[in-house]
């Protein structure tokens, strides 16, 4: 994956094109968007819990901005070709919103294991 041009360096500061601040925006909304969607997946006392909302979207930000680099250790182009196609903006962002989604199942799944026993 090459973003060369997306990121420049100029006198010790960063500067971002309008490409990169989009991928990052379509992490932040697939993020947030997969985090309600968990809220709503989970198993919860009837009720609304804005903490427990937060968390959810919070984690769901989180799983979405690792997408590029899960994208990466694969040697995927996506990134690069949606530059020039696209429609392959929306391939990513179903990429981001399923990664979000299924990194709750692998949460749900490990958290268990890697606690420690009570007592």
């Amino acid at each position: 994956m090459e973003l060369q041009g997306s990121l420049q360096m100029t006198a010790g500061s960063i500067t971002l094109d309008g490409y990169l601040l989009l991928l990052f925006a379509i992490m932040l909304c697939t993020g947030f968007m997969g985090g309600v969607a968990n809220y709503f997946l989970s198993e919860r006392v009837p009720g609304f819990a804005l903490k427990d909302l937060l968390r959810h979207i919070v984690l769901g930000v989180v799983a979405a901005l690792t997408v590029p680099l899960f994208l990466n250790m694969i040697s995927s182009d996506l990134l690069a070709m949606a530059r020039t196609r696209p429609i392959d903006l929306f391939v990513f962002a179903g990429f981001c919103l399923i990664f979000v989604l299924a990194s709750r199942r692998l949460v749900d799944t490990l958290a268990p294991r890697l606690r420690p026993p009570l007592g």
